[in-house]
């Protein structure tokens, strides 16, 4: 657990503990120790749910990742360095050069829609020519899916979204495609990655990150939505996790409108009792955002997102903190606990017609994880932020089973304060104990779940790594229902 001191007495524990660390000599060694206590701390608090989900149906974004190192194909293209600017949608190579070096600078993931069908298939025959290219499953819903098998050999995932012949071909034997789904074709998206040091004309990447592109207009229009209900009923499933519904804001206004409506439709046929989870990504689009937090997250169950979808919904939305920013991969703790505590009250409350069932929600980030729930509505709560947060540091130095302690590090203040609005947790700092690093606490009919993550030191995997958080937090959760239907 995290002990509570008065803010006194922390900063007297601090100052003690960092004059204790400067003292040491070998301040490797002294990190060491700390991962390898926290990595026993989590096996000790870990603990699988009393029922564990054996079925679980998850649509819609799939695609075929085209993962290529940044900076080298931005050379091959004569992509030079130029002024840093954020566009929402790429028309032109301009576009794409200026909004990468602004989230390069800043060390922050993104993704955009490219416009342009005819650029865009230039920019992925210039790939051709790197040394390096891979490809694999892209897309949350499928690497969300993927994941799950992987971590559970015994479960069966039912796949509802555009599969074509690369990602049919990669997806593990217990994922079974919805027979009207399959597709002649895949959608390809651009992956462009950079490491923490890389340097792009006089900017120095600050952490381990990516950019994504596509011209994919199939999971922008949600396409195979239509099939969602029906084939999940008929799949009998203990959980339905969806995403791709970023995706609405590349649609125009009219088409989205008809597809949001479509969501809504889909999701009321949908048997009560059967929790449903929606995974967010990059989002651009302020009424989009606005949209979905008004029209959908009351009806879904629960969510999973990062810092920046986080601090978007907050700002598009009239929430606290909107312009919270994560510095090197670190947003202030008590500052996302408010967003979070706001988006299970205030948020949830102001928006229903119905009683809302918006209960959970995920926030994963480079260096803390934590999971809100609405009291009374999920069990072991605890465990999946735990477990999602040990899963992120696993992927993300490519690791197979076991963390190496020497690869990675604590990135979060030793001390901190679980609010910035609310002043009985504002006034008590907590400082982490590596023993038991997983802490509970609550504030009012909201239950906060934290955990911190032993951050990769050298990161060979950057893509994905929300969608394995999410899908593992979701399989150490139970959702408590009052009855299942079947």
């Amino acid at each position: 657990m995290l002990n509570k001191f008065t803010v006194g007495l922390a900063l007297i524990a601090l100052a003690y503990y960092f004059g204790q660390r400067s003292s040491n000599s070998n301040l490797a060694e002294k990190s060491n120790v700390d991962a390898s206590t926290l990595l026993i701390g989590w096996e000790e608090q870990i603990r699988q749910p009393a029922r564990k989900m054996k079925r679980v149906a998850i649509g819609l974004n799939v695609c075929a990742d085209l993962i290529v190192k940044a900076t080298d194909l931005l050379k091959v293209m004569n992509v030079e360095p130029g002024k840093p600017l954020e566009h929402n949608v790429f028309t032109s190579l301009e576009s794409l050069q200026q909004t990468f070096y602004y989230f390069f600078q800043r060390g922050a993931a993104v993704e955009r829609f490219f416009s342009n069908a005819k650029l865009y298939q230039k920019i992925i025959e210039y790939t051709d020519t790197l040394k390096e290219k891979t490809y694999y499953i892209g897309g949350n819903a499928a690497l969300m899916a993927q994941k799950m098998t992987d971590s559970d050999s015994d479960i069966k995932i039912l796949f509802i979204g555009p599969v074509g012949p690369k990602v049919n071909a990669m997806f593990n034997k217990n994922i079974a495609v919805a027979k009207q789904c399959l597709r002649e074709r895949d959608e390809v998206h651009l992956i462009m990655e950079y490491a923490k040091g890389d340097k792009w004309g006089d900017a120095v990447a600050p952490v381990a990150t990516r950019l994504i592109t596509s011209n994919d207009y199939a999971n922008s229009r949600l396409d195979f939505l239509e099939e969602l209900a029906a084939n999940a009923k008929d799949f009998k499933p203990d959980l339905i996790a969806l995403s791709g519904l970023q995706g609405l804001g590349d649609l125009t206004p009219e088409v989205k409108e008809k597809r949001i409506v479509e969501v809504l439709h889909q999701l009321g046929m949908l048997p009560q009792g059967v929790p449903v989870h929606l995974e967010l990504a990059s989002m651009a689009d302020d009424a989009t955002v606005r949209q979905l937090a008004t029209q959908v997250f009351p009806v879904v169950h629960s969510i999973g997102l990062n810092e920046q979808e986080l601090t978007y919904i907050s700002k598009t939305n009239n929430g606290p903190h909107p312009d919270l920013e994560a510095v090197n991969g670190y947003a202030e703790i008590g500052a996302i606990a408010d967003i979070l505590y706001w988006m299970l009250t205030s948020l949830r409350e102001g928006q229903r017609s119905r009683t809302p069932n918006l209960s959970r929600v995920h926030f994963h980030s480079l260096t803390f994880h934590i999971i809100a729930t609405r009291v009374g509505t999920w069990e072991n709560s605890a465990s999946a932020a735990g477990a999602g947060a040990r899963v992120g540091g696993l992927q993300a130095c490519n690791f197979t089973t076991v963390i190496d302690p020497s690869k990675v590090e604590l990135r979060i203040p030793r001390a901190f304060s679980r609010s910035v609005n609310f002043a009985p947790l504002r006034r008590e700092a907590l400082i982490l104990d590596p023993t038991q690093p997983i802490s509970v606490w609550r504030r009012g009919d909201v239950e906060f779940n934290f955990s911190p993550v032993l951050v990769c030191k050298k990161p060979l995997v950057t893509v994905g790594l929300g969608d394995a958080i999410s899908a593992t937090g979701l399989l150490y959760s139970q959702y408590l229902a009052k009855e299942m239907p079947w």
